[in-house]
């Protein structure tokens, strides 16, 4: 399948900006059920369901958005069209952008659905290709997943402005941004085949002339680190997205205004692009391991401590500890993507995809145990999985050391 339009103009450099822009505008989307949940959730659910609501909420996008992503992804790696992105960007703005208008619970899923499909079309090859226009894979797909988190924290805090001050209703009329930039998508993008997306440790193309092997034949081997890299970027998600949902209920239970709960929210993911884009620094200065280790290990205690303060250190010790806790998440892609080389834009969906929608999924057991126990020791709870996780890193000891790439 081709791109029907004729080749665009664009620069290699100017299509990355645009891919970049496309990624931010689609994450403004992305994180809107975080900052309606409390009005959705007093709109359609009871006291006593309403963190088990909350659950289904985020397990229904999550099963869309992300696990969607590993079907994209396979067909990505076959397929290159920049429809991926038009129909991602224009999907993603209808179903969010409806979800104060859904009558029932029902259609609220409906609409997420609707939102995880263009999500889950976007990312896998979007990915992919900021690594091969950029001229370093790893610090143009920081850049890249940077743009998107940017957009994740403050993109809410622009489409949420006007609903905000005038009403919920006007969030329909907010799909406009997305729309446009849908359109605009295949008149700056042109995913040419002669493209190389391959990934290595230095970013340098393979050698074309190298016959592709089949997935399974180089997934086989590695296994046991894909494995590995797999369970902590799901359960570092539990963490990420438990936070940034349950959090905003929380807040709203500290009777914080609409405005403020959304400020923080938007805080906390700005924290975690912050972090996204450290890594693509430090990940070329600094020992993998070590990072991947301070990652996992450092960020429990700051994160714990946050929410057991208020004020100023609150908003500190929430920022610096998503700080650190992000920083690992180009290093799992980039690893991934050098472990299935030839299959890069797999590698993204699983590590971005699957492993975002397992910790999606496991949210919903998050909620359940809200409303059991209350929200208060479950996030206690939450901010202490990625300390569960850091002696698994033993097992990725092997694995190439991305500040000394090889040859």
């Amino acid at each position: 399948m081709k791109n029907s339009k004729p080749p665009s103009d664009a620069s290699p450099r100017k299509q990355f900006y645009f891919l970049t822009a496309s990624h931010l505008v689609l994450d403004s989307y992305a994180t809107l059920l975080s900052h309606l949940q409390p009005r959705l959730l007093e709109k359609l659910a009871t006291a006593a369901t309403r963190n088990s609501l909350a659950g289904n909420f985020v397990s229904i996008y999550s099963l869309f958005s992300s696990f969607g992503q590993i079907f994209f992804g396979w067909l990505s790696d076959r397929v290159r069209t920049v429809h991926f992105v038009t129909f991602g960007v224009a999907f993603t703005a209808l179903g969010l952008s409806l979800l104060w208008v859904a009558p029932t619970v029902n259609i609220v899923y409906i609409m997420l659905a609707i939102g995880g499909i263009g999500i889950a079309a976007f990312h896998p090859q979007a990915t992919a290709y900021a690594g091969a226009l950029a001229k370093g894979r790893g610090m143009g797909t920081s850049v890249f997943l940077t743009g998107g988190n940017i957009g994740r924290a403050l993109g809410p805090l622009a489409l949420m402005y006007i609903p905000y001050h005038f009403g919920l209703d006007y969030l329909a009329w907010e799909m406009i941004p997305g729309l446009l930039m849908a359109l605009l998508a295949p008149k700056v993008l042109k995913f040419e085949k002669d493209l190389d997306l391959t990934a290595s440790t230095r970013g340098i193309p393979s050698d074309p002339s190298a016959p592709q092997e089949s997935f399974w034949k180089v997934a086989y081997p590695r296994m046991l680190p894909l494995i590995v890299l797999f369970t902590i970027a799901a359960f570092r998600t539990v963490t990420l997205t438990g936070l940034e949902t349950f959090l905003s209920v929380h807040l709203d239970d500290r009777d914080y205004s609409d405005q403020a709960r959304s400020l923080v929210i938007a805080i906390f993911i700005f924290a975690g692009s912050m972090g996204i884009m450290s890594s693509g620094w430090l990940m070329t200065r600094i020992n993998t391991y070590i990072l991947l280790l301070v990652s996992l290990l450092g960020s429990p205690p700051l994160l714990y401590a946050s929410l057991h303060t208020n004020g100023f250190s609150f908003l500190v010790l929430l920022f610096v500890g998503n700080v650190i806790l992000s920083s690992s998440i180009t290093i799992n892609i980039i690893l991934a993507q050098i472990m299935l080389r030839g299959h890069e834009s797999i590698a993204s969906s699983f590590m971005m995809g699957a492993a975002w929608g397992v910790g999606g999924v496991l949210n919903k057991f998050v909620g359940n145990l809200g409303d059991q126990f209350g929200l208060p020791i479950v996030l206690d709870g939450l901010v202490m999985i990625p300390l569960v996780m850091a002696p698994l890193l033993i097992l990725l000891r092997d694995q190439p050391d991305l500040s000394k790439p090889s040859l």
